[in-house]
């Protein structure tokens, strides 16, 4: 009769609990538990629960505008390559060639021993010789039988002597006995066009040769270094 109670009172709660979900906690004689949708059986200890039947949802409310893209970014300007970044570098070394030529620009003039130090220079004056000047006078190239090379003023070179061996007879070489061969270089004169920078190499032997000439054979190299320097100045072609 109480189990006819109990589902009536259910049925009436139905509409009640129509959102909701019944669970029944059922313990029997053994003290074992179960838990189920159904009533409990017979002789079992029941508790009911009630269960929320909707779940706990989280809604994401979801705009149907169109979403406005992003803005593009404006390209940025390509940075130039720092001075330097590829330029060449001497060979063996990380040192720019740019920065070379740069600092030999810095090289103080009139005591420096490298022809470096004479080296055009931003502002100089032009290089050019006076037009109103005559050429310089001719020049030769003249080449040994050894193969080196030289350069000879104003005709060919003179023939020279290259001395011999003598032998005597029986193989005993006479004190006073000597010999040589008449030799002449081969010398070809030089273009007219190509006078000017002859000459310019010329004085820049000759300077050398005064720079590290020993304290005896200064005064001459002095001396060569400034007629070569005269013979530029009266032409057109400049001293370098």
């Amino acid at each position: 009769m109480n189990y006819a109670r109990l589902f009536l009172l259910m049925c009436m709660a139905c509409p009640a609990f129509a959102n909701d979900s019944i669970v029944f906690r059922c313990t029997d004689a053994d003290d074992n538990v179960s838990v189920q949708s159904a009533p409990c059986p017979k002789g079992s200890h029941q508790v009911m629960q009630r269960v929320d039947a909707g779940p706990s949802r989280t809604e994401t409310s979801v705009s149907t505008s169109a979403t406005p893209a992003a803005p593009v970014p404006a390209p940025s300007a390509p940075v130039p390559p720092s001075a330097g970044a590829n330029a060449p570098l001497i060979p063996g070394t990380q040192i720019p060639m740019e920065r070379t030529i740069s600092e030999a620009y810095q090289v103080e003039r009139g005591s420096a021993i490298l022809d470096s130090a004479n080296l055009p220079r931003p502002g100089d004056a032009s290089q050019e010789g006076d037009p109103s000047k005559p050429p310089p006078p001719p020049i030769f190239q003249c080449q040994r039988a050894d193969g080196g090379r030289y350069l000879h003023e104003l005709e060919p070179a003179p023939a020279h002597c290259e001395m011999m061996s003598v032998t005597g007879l029986g193989g005993v070489t006479p004190v006073n006995a000597a010999s040589c061969e008449v030799i002449r270089d081969d010398c070809q004169e030089i273009a007219e066009a190509d006078r000017c920078g002859a000459w310019q190499q010329r004085f820049r032997n000759a300077r050398g040769q005064e720079r590290f000439a020993s304290a005896e054979k200064q005064a001459p190299a002095r001396a060569e270094r400034e007629r070569l320097e005269a013979v530029l100045a009266a032409s057109n072609c400049p001293v370098p």
